[in-house]
């Protein structure tokens, strides 16, 4: 299993800090071939995958690939309008999850990653925007 430092969000911030971070989250396992989320359900946690690797498939039937470092979940938290996409095991997956109700107190306490968070949000638009 990669370190949850080795997330794409975590990359140097400081070890203090991501060792605070480890205590926050649950372990999470799910078969290859589970549907992890469903597009349109209600946001349980955010989710960053420490091994193994999913599928994305957006509302435009669009397919993207996630993997160790990879993080999703984030706007059906922020929004509360649900999930934007279906997500599949593609193998055995492990991820670190935070819960629905410690996201927002989690991004107070930890403001680099709220911020990386929005970076990668906005690489998102981008790249939808971009294929439309």
């Amino acid at each position: 299993m990669s370190e949850l430092k080795d997330a794409k969000l975590l990359k140097g911030i400081p070890e203090s800090e991501i060792r605070s971070i480890e205590r926050q989250v649950k372990t999470v396992r799910h078969p290859a071939g589970h549907e992890i989320v469903l597009r349109g359900e209600g946001g349980v946690g955010f989710m960053i995958i420490t091994d193994g690797t999913v599928t994305v498939k957006t509302v435009t039937g669009k397919n993207r690939k996630l993997g160790p470092g990879d993080s999703f979940g984030e706007m059906a938290l922020l929004d509360q309008e649900g999930r934007s996409a279906t997500i599949t095991a593609d193998t055995d997956v492990t991820m670190a999850s935070i819960p629905e109700w410690n996201f927002k107190p989690f991004l107070k306490e930890h403001p680099e990653v709220a911020y990386r968070l929005l970076q990668t949000m906005s690489r998102r638009i981008r790249q939808a925007e971009a294929d439309e």
